[in-house]
């Protein structure tokens, strides 16, 4: 049940993304470009200004996104049709989704919190800081994945 609501969560992201991909891929711009960090005299050597650098930065998160959710989708599919099967069955077709919200908990803490928050000096933006939303998706998925990985009843 769990792994349905983050597979819905990460297909809505996905969507949002790829159809409206101008307001996102302006956030990744910004972060990259360390547009508004208030260190960016000592900084900026770190900062992405190529527009393709921009657009790929983007899609790769895009692509992790949409693995994600194939994952989850197919991990929930599995599980479903595992309903009645043994427990080591069940088990077994939880893999799918435990490897998609792990792949949810380094998504949010590499790019977001890590490369975006420290590397880019996110978290020095008034504007543009996800720090607190990426954190929290973070906790979220690796929440999900622990309470995912205890044992069947």
């Amino acid at each position: 049940m769990f792994s349905g609501a983050v597979g819905l969560y990460i297909s809505l992201v996905c969507f949002n993304n790829i159809f409206d991909y101008s307001s996102n891929f302006t956030f990744v711009t910004m972060v990259s470009k360390m547009a508004d960090t208030f260190s960016k005299e000592k900084n900026s050597w770190r900062s992405i200004n190529s527009v393709f650098g921009h657009h790929l930065i983007f899609i790769l998160i895009v692509i992790w996104e949409l693995a994600i959710a194939f994952l989850l989708w197919i991990g929930v599919f599995r599980m479903i049709s595992k309903l009645r099967a043994s427990a080591i069955e069940f088990k077994q077709a939880k893999n799918y989704t435990s490897f998609g919200l792990a792949l949810g908990v380094l998504l949010w803490f590499i790019a977001f919190i890590s490369i975006g928050g420290e590397w880019f000096l996110m978290w020095q933006s008034k504007s543009w800081n996800a720090q607190t939303t990426a954190f929290f998706l973070t906790c979220c998925f690796l929440l999900f994945l622990i309470y995912h990985g205890q044992d069947d009843n």
